[in-house]
């Protein structure tokens, strides 16, 4: 679609989270989803009740007094409250806590089981490893890396093996670590994380700019 041809439409099934966000600082909080749903078309529709509480948010007072998290959280629900089919995410937990960042990847769990394409940018490794199917490492501007998450890792399979003193030392190492025994020596197969294999990446060479998706 067109972006400035089809932009009514666009800003109906589609929902973002800018690395930077930025808001009407003199609004309420309320007062800007109150905003987002009348330029959408969506008035008194869609999940903002659903999301201000799964996140905790009392969004009555002003934007510019609240902090990094609420701001956060505003935005989480401003880009999820429409019930878009396409989001688009950078860096959407910057600012939250623990918790607040777990109930976002269930919620991102919850979106893809209901078919939502989602494209996150982030740089929390563990966030990816548990949302998304298929990653993306970016190095000095271009793509290096774009396959499924399994697949990277399993290029990054590493085998040692590991000599004990006697079978029954082997039998309860291979128990252990899940390895295979032939004797006194055991087998054991490791995957590397994938901070280690975008490490193996970004290492050497001119680095600067380098993201994963």
């Amino acid at each position: 679609m067109d972006c400035w041809r089809d932009r009514a439409r666009i800003q109906r099934e589609l929902g973002y989270i800018p690395g930077e966000i930025a808001f009407f600082d003199d609004m309420t909080g309320e007062e800007f989803l109150r905003f987002l749903e009348k330029y959408r078309g969506r008035a008194g529709a869609g999940r903002k009740a659903e999301l201000l509480e799964m996140f905790e948010l009392a969004p009555k007072g002003k934007i510019k007094k609240m902090s990094k998290g609420m701001k956060q959280k505003l935005g989480i629900v401003a880009a999820f409250m429409h019930d878009p089919r396409i989001l688009l995410l950078d860096e959407p937990t910057s600012g939250l806590d623990p918790l607040m960042q777990n109930r976002f990847i269930q919620l991102l769990d919850a979106e893809k089981a209901r078919g939502k394409t989602i494209l996150l940018s982030s740089h929390i490794f563990e966030e990816v490893e548990r949302t998304c199917d298929r990653v993306g490492i970016i190095r000095a501007g271009r793509l290096v890396a774009d396959e499924p998450v399994e697949t990277l890792r399993g290029r990054y399979l590493r085998s040692y093996t590991v000599t004990l003193e006697s079978p029954e030392q082997a039998a309860a190492f291979a128990r252990d670590f899940a390895g295979e025994q032939n004797g006194l020596q055991v087998t054991v197969r490791a995957q590397k994380s994938l901070e280690n294999i975008f490490l193996e990446y970004y290492g050497g060479g001119e680095n600067h700019g380098t993201h994963t998706v």
